[in-house]
């Protein structure tokens, strides 16, 4: 009941739900009888009568495989999507969506967060670069609320490759910094684009920074040095969701008039 290459573990009837919905494949359901509640045994049931197959195991037994401070009765095996940075891409430039790109993002509950953030703000999908939380870990998958998924999700590509794929297909690159950036309400982002979020303790590789064809900062009041990564990304793909509603279109990003 490892998670095992090729598979992922999501906690909870709320998710196991989410995974039958999916398009993704559900291998395996394991599920603590004993003190479960009668919401995670019918979810189990939805489970079998689908075809899939539900095993019982005795109490504790989850606690040991997930990591969780309060892991949930029931574990769903679910087998990885494959998508491809190729095909992200391509979807991205089809729907004129931006990208989320997480250079060396190590904390799993930033890098879930921002997964659901992509999909609420309408984003395209996230690109994780080598040295990146697994978003499949099962605090990441707990932290998307599901949204991992739904959401195309590229893993362990190398800076540099992604640098020079985005620059190959002319795709604007946006740099997130805590100072010195134009603000997002001073660019169109009503447009595809790609936007990096460096790590927790480091920021953005300088070969990024240097490479983006745009740089944003967030402003802020007060005494506060820089927000997290998910929050900041946040900040910016929403900008980009309130101007696409506004209806603010223009060739690629650049000042807003």
């Amino acid at each position: 009941m490892r998670s095992e290459e090729g598979v992922f573990l999501v906690d909870g009837p709320v998710l196991l739900d989410e995974a039958l919905a999916s398009a993704h494949e559900v291998e395996c359901v394991y599920v603590e009888r004993d003190g479960a509640r009668a919401s995670t045994m019918e979810a189990a049931e939805r489970a079998g009568d689908a075809g899939v197959r539900v095993v019982e195991v005795l109490a504790g037994t989850l606690a040991s495989v997930l990591e969780l401070a309060t892991p949930q009765a029931v574990v769903t095996v679910v087998r990885r999507p494959m998508s491809t940075f190729d095909d992200l891409v391509a979807a991205a430039v089809a729907a004129d969506r931006p990208m989320l790109v997480l250079a060396e993002l190590a904390d799993p509950g930033n890098v879930g967060t921002l997964v659901r953030v992509a999909e609420a703000a309408g984003c395209a999908g996230v690109v994780l670069s080598e040295r990146s939380a697994d978003p499949y870990n099962p605090k990441a998958v707990r932290a998307s609320a599901g949204s991992v998924l739904r959401v195309p999700v590229v893993t362990d590509v190398a800076v540099p490759t992604l640098l020079d794929s985005f620059d190959a297909r002319e795709l604007p690159q946006i740099a997130t910094l805590g100072v010195g950036g134009e603000l997002p309400e001073d660019l169109d982002l009503a447009c595809v684009f790609a936007l990096w979020l460096g790590s927790e303790a480091h920021g953005l590789p300088p070969e990024v920074v240097t490479r983006c064809t745009h740089r944003v900062t967030i402003p802020m009041d007060g005494r506060v040095e820089s927000l997290n990564a998910a929050v900041a990304g946040s900040v910016v793909v929403f900008d980009a969701a309130r101007q696409r509603r506004l209806g603010r279109a223009g060739p690629g990003i650049g000042v807003a008039g």
